[in-house]
């Protein structure tokens, strides 16, 4: 739980830099929160094909590949932003895989409404 208190705090800065188009500070950002909550370099996991990918995050805690998921569906939203279609697109899979891996094994009490509606958004 203190896990999740400290990274919204870290997507808070995420958002704002964001908003302000800061995109140098965005991305290491992203990269710092990657490497602090999940171990894992964002960008090494951008750049693995799927199979690599699916199998490097199968060894993840649910947690933890829910954190790296939402850190790479706002690198993705930034992709788009900035008109690099093709490594959104690549980003989109791995978002999806990820955040239907999570949803997959929560209980019907550990439903989760930001996982739902962003994998409804993701698959139309």
């Amino acid at each position: 739980m203190r896990q999740f208190e400290e990274f919204g705090k870290v997507m808070a800065v995420i958002f704002g830099l964001k908003r302000e188009q800061d995109w140098g500070k965005f991305e290491k950002e992203i990269s710092d929160a990657s490497q602090k909550f999940v171990s894992v370099e964002i960008d090494k996991v951008e750049a693995m094909e799927m199979s690599g990918f699916e199998k490097e995050v199968s060894s993840l805690f649910p947690d933890q590949q829910k954190i790296l998921a939402d850190l790479l569906f706002e690198k993705l939203n930034y992709y788009y932003q900035i008109g690099e279609n093709k490594r959104s697109e690549v980003l989109k899979s791995k978002c999806l895989f990820l955040y239907k891996k999570y949803a997959d094994n929560l209980t019907q009490n550990e439903f989760n409404l930001d996982v739902h509606y962003i994998l409804e958004i993701m698959i139309k």
